[in-house]
């Protein structure tokens, strides 16, 4: 599965990212459990969504005004349409395997998928795509149930799964005590870890990717007060019918939390006071924006 973390990659969790939280540590302001006082505490009533705070795609934020101001539509392009149907294709298959249900096919997922959007561009780009992510995932989340029961043999089938797959998926959560949708979905939770995944699908890797597991993890600790100090940026991309997978594992520390909440006050001023930034001077091509952008 692609929440699971490689020999490197873990080596680099324990032996780094984990002592440096554990040495610097998190100012208690910054906690997601203080969201009812400054600096997190929202000062506008309106909610937005976490793509719209952490997305900086668009240069001046006039992506968030026309969607929340103007109440523009987005032009569905292929880039978010690939990263839609991926992150349906890992709910529903680790929906089946935590019930240890590891023999479902491909092919009804994808009819299903199908059925759901209608006539849709490139099907065979977007299935070449799906079809090997799906085999990869289904691979490594039968060879993690295996290896726990071997580890584990009077383990019953619940507890066995429970450790082997210690992933929410597609968790939903309640942002609005801190200025964000009441319908958040953060991609994936690990609860023996305690490691906030968020997954981009295609395109280049961006350095704002780390703002969506800071904000997902404020969102945990204002909901559960617990405290969430590991994220991970997992960016998909494919390759001649090839899955390539790479993870950006990181502290959730005192600058990213700043950073985060800095960009929900910009965007939350946008919108509440109907403040137009103006175009950018250069325009991404992938802008789901761009038709209606004037």
């Amino acid at each position: 599965m692609v929440f699971f973390l490689s020999a490197q990659e873990h080596k680099l969790l324990l032996n780094r990212v984990l002592p440096l939280a554990r040495e610097v540590g998190v100012t208690p302001e910054l906690r997601g459990w203080n969201w009812w006082k400054e600096p997190l505490k929202p000062y506008y009533s309106e909610c937005i969504s976490m793509f719209s705070v952490c997305g900086r795609f668009c240069p001046t934020a006039r992506d968030v005004y026309l969607m929340y101001v103007e109440r523009k539509q987005g032009k569905l392009t292929h880039e978010i349409l690939l990263g839609a149907m991926a992150h349906n294709l890992l709910e529903y298959l680790f929906g089946y395997c935590r019930q240890g249900k590891f023999d479902i096919s491909f092919h009804e997922w994808w009819k299903g998928e199908l059925e759901k959007r209608g006539k849709l561009e490139n099907v065979d780009v977007l299935r070449s795509c799906l079809e090997p992510l799906w085999e990869l995932v289904l691979s490594q989340a039968r060879a993690a149930y295996l290896e726990t029961k071997t580890a584990h043999p009077y383990a019953d089938e619940p507890h066995a799964l429970a450790v082997a797959l210690p992933f929410l998926v597609e968790h939903k959560l309640d942002g609005r005590l801190l200025g964000l949708s009441g319908t958040l979905s953060v991609d994936c939770y690990d609860y023996l870890r305690h490691i906030i995944f968020d997954v981009k699908v295609g395109g280049p890797p961006r350095d704002f990717y780390r703002l969506y597991p800071t904000g997902y993890a404020l969102v945990f600790e204002s909901l559960y007060e617990v405290p969430v100090d590991v994220g991970c940026s997992i960016h998909v991309s494919f390759r001649n019918g090839r899955v390539v997978v790479s993870r950006d594992i990181f502290f959730i520390n005192d600058d990213l939390r700043n950073w985060w909440v800095e960009e929900r006050d910009r965007k939350l001023e946008l919108v509440a006071q109907k403040k137009d930034p103006g175009k950018a001077k250069e325009c991404p091509s992938s802008c789901m924006f761009l038709e209606v952008c004037e």
